[in-house]
């Protein structure tokens, strides 16, 4: 089994990336599966429904906590004893580092230490679309923004640094790409360290 995930900002385009690679894997013949986070369970929906929409105000902390708990069923239930070909995860651990370490100001010792308690199998490529925060959030004006989408720009732009904090202490997991290139652009780049994995 071999994981790829994929980070960014609001509006990037990942859903498209994604679709695009699981498209051209399964042409090769690979067995995949795809993996939104948090979700992708039905616990894990669940607290996917609370996180995002909760009419309570939710404390830092535990947004982190419920981040990790339908991260934890997830990992539990379809990831560790999968036989699939490729995993493609919407998201994954580096979530929790960029949204809720450098967004929110929570503990990055903490979450590393909630990555390695779930068991969170390290991804062999990573893909960080990077786009500014102004024009993520010009792709989606016409949508209506959920709980954490409506943090604000401040913290969407320590969301950015956040992650490109990451790819510069991981460059050789986490590769990034300029969200604001054309898709079929983006998805050669992508095919290109892809293919090295074959």
């Amino acid at each position: 089994m071999k994981i790829i995930s994929f980070e960014g900002i609001e509006g990037v385009g990942k859903s498209t990336q994604i679709d695009l690679l699981n498209t051209y894997l399964i042409s090769q013949g690979y067995r995949t599966e795809v993996f939104r986070e948090p979700g992708s369970t039905i616990t894990g929906e669940m607290i996917r429904d609370i996180l995002l929409n909760s009419p309570e105000e939710l404390s830092y902390e535990s947004e982190l906590l419920l981040m990790f708990s339908a991260r934890a069923q997830l990992i539990n239930n379809k990831v560790s004893n999968s036989d699939i070909d490729f995993i493609l995860f919407d998201r994954f651990y580096d979530a929790s580092v960029a949204y809720q370490g450098y967004g929110r100001g929570l503990s990055l010792d903490l979450i590393y230490d909630l990555i390695s308690f779930t068991k969170c199998p390290k991804p062999l490529i990573t893909f960080l679309l990077d786009i500014s925060v102004e024009e993520g959030f010009n792709r989606k004006i016409h949508d209506v923004k959920d709980r954490i989408e409506s943090s604000g720009n401040d913290f969407f732009e320590k969301v950015r640094s956040g992650y490109l904090s990451i790819a510069q202490s991981d460059p050789k997991r986490v590769k990034v790409l300029k969200a604001n290139e054309s898709i079929d652009v983006i998805h050669k780049n992508i095919l290109e360290h892809v293919q090295k994995i074959l």
